[in-house]
């Protein structure tokens, strides 16, 4: 008997990462709520045999740890400057209406792209499968990663995968919420693309409903897997590394380190008064005449001889623990930094370039992925209902940093030019790349209109211009 629960072996070397990034998006309450998984015992907590004790010891030295929200920040910024600028979609007449709504649940294209941004930078993993509803009118489904449970491929073609759809369903009579475990396996293999819905029941027992095929409107079938998988590098079903899994790490290693601070500290930074000269501590204690509060309107009174002082931690330990916390914070910023560059610099422009370079690799990367991505699914759904796939072409916005130039950085190009230091083309290049002339323009338009409008051409422009088309019409 088929059991279509079996998972990947890839998926379950990959799953404790995801869930480790998935917690540490969520923030400090699901980490907390995990308890030991991230936080362990104290040695001292753990040989505690009252379990109720040592309960309450555990949950008070989680309670002071705090845990660095530094993943979900990071994230949220890098598709930020990724999707800033959304990508480019052109789209055959049949499929525009997916514009504005591209998912069953109302997404559009864009706020789809930056989805697939969210989930890739978060799992290093994506998926697409194209559908259509009953009308023929067709649609995307997005799945985590976590919902990509199974798959397979013949010759490096992908031709089986099981998706998990399992959720919370709401019975219309009564209101109430259960949860329907629910999986769709879809194939291609020995045939045509096919799907069907498996579902448990409340023993547990996984079955299967009726198989359906794919077709076109003309009544073909659709011979290949419309499912696209999307990753962090490329577009094949094995996944990717998670690109800010280090991150998430470091974010768990800062927590521990702050609870063991955060433990010392509390231990040790009240001072602790002491009472000497008395001859049996406990006695003196029962007959009242110990000192056990403090305060101006109370009076000790010491026996002979007798000294009073306080107890206070010093020593160089919990000024190490703050160190190491510290240093972990600096790893962790400067992980964010390959992913999101800011601040200023002093370093020459080489070297900016360079690092630049470095930083954005894995945006850049993540930004191809992901419209390369879109843009396959988009044209499996063309294919699907008989529109020319070559019309879907999805560019994504690679310049991910603001290049636009001020007033004085104009005065000085303009300045450069007239003295003959650049040519009247690198005056238009720069002008172009600082937003001050539409991306969209030629060097040669632009020289055009100019010439048209008769606009402040001299002094800027000599007779004999360098403007194109400017030959003997300035004399």
């Amino acid at each position: 008997m088929e059991d279509p629960s079996i998972k990947h072996p890839s998926y379950l070397r990959f799953a404790p990462s995801w869930e480790l990034m998935r917690d540490a998006v969520a923030g400090e309450d699901d980490v907390k709520a995990k308890g030991t998984r991230y936080l362990p015992m104290k040695t001292g907590t753990s040989v505690i045999e009252d379990q109720a004790l040592k309960g309450r010891v555990y949950d008070l030295y989680k309670t002071r740890a705090e845990f660095p929200e530094v993943t979900a920040p990071t994230i949220r910024g890098a598709v930020g400057i990724m999707l800033g600028k959304p990508a480019k979609i052109e789209l055959p007449p049949e499929l525009e209406h997916l514009r504005e709504r591209a998912t069953l649940d109302g997404l559009t294209l864009d706020a789809l792209h930056r989805r697939m941004g969210m989930e890739v930078m978060t799992t290093g993993r994506y998926g697409l499968l194209p559908g259509l509803m009953e009308d023929g009118t067709p649609y995307l489904s997005g799945y985590v990663a976590e919902s990509i449970t199974n798959w397979d491929s013949t010759g490096g073609v992908p031709d089986y995968v099981v998706l998990d759809e399992s959720g919370p369903v709401r019975d219309r009579a009564t209101g109430l919420w259960t949860r329907l475990n629910k999986l769709r396996q879809c194939m291609a293999f020995d045939g045509p693309y096919r799907a069907r819905v498996w579902e448990q029941s409340t023993g547990g027992a996984w079955a299967a409903g009726e198989e359906v095929a794919a077709a076109t409107p003309r009544g073909q079938p659709l011979d290949f897997l419309p499912f696209v998988f999307v990753g962090s590098l490329d577009l094949t079903p094995d996944p990717d590394d998670v690109p800010l899994y280090g991150l998430a790490k470091l974010a768990v290693r800062i927590y521990r380190l702050d609870a063991d601070f955060s433990f010392s500290l509390h231990m040790t930074s009240e001072p602790t008064p002491v009472a000497i000269g008395f001859d049996d501590p406990k006695q003196a204690i029962d007959d009242g005449i110990a000192p056990k509060t403090l305060g101006s309107s109370v009076l000790w009174i010491l026996p002979k001889d007798g000294d009073a002082k306080y107890l206070e931690f010093s020593g160089p330990g919990l000024e190490k623990q703050a160190d190491a916390i510290q240093e972990a914070l600096g790893r962790a910023a400067q992980f964010g930094a390959q992913v999101i560059q800011s601040g200023q610099s002093a370093e020459s422009g080489e070297a900016l370039k360079l690092r630049a370079a470095s930083q954005t690799a894995t945006l850049t990367s993540i930004a191809q992925t992901t419209a390369a991505g879109l843009e396959r699914a988009l044209r499996n759904t063309a294919i699907w209902v008989g529109a020319d796939p070559e019309k879907v072409i999805v560019t994504p916005n690679l310049e991910f940093f603001d290049r636009s130039i001020t007033a004085q950085e104009i005065q000085a190009l303009v300045a450069a030019w007239q003295a003959g230091a650049m040519s009247h083309k690198a005056l238009f290049d720069r002008l172009q790349q600082g937003g001050v002339i539409h991306e969209d323009r030629s060097y040669e338009d632009e020289g055009k209109d100019i010439l048209n409008e008769g606009v402040g051409l001299d002094p800027l422009v000599s007779p004999g211009s360098q403007i194109p088309g400017a030959e003997g019409a300035i004399n």
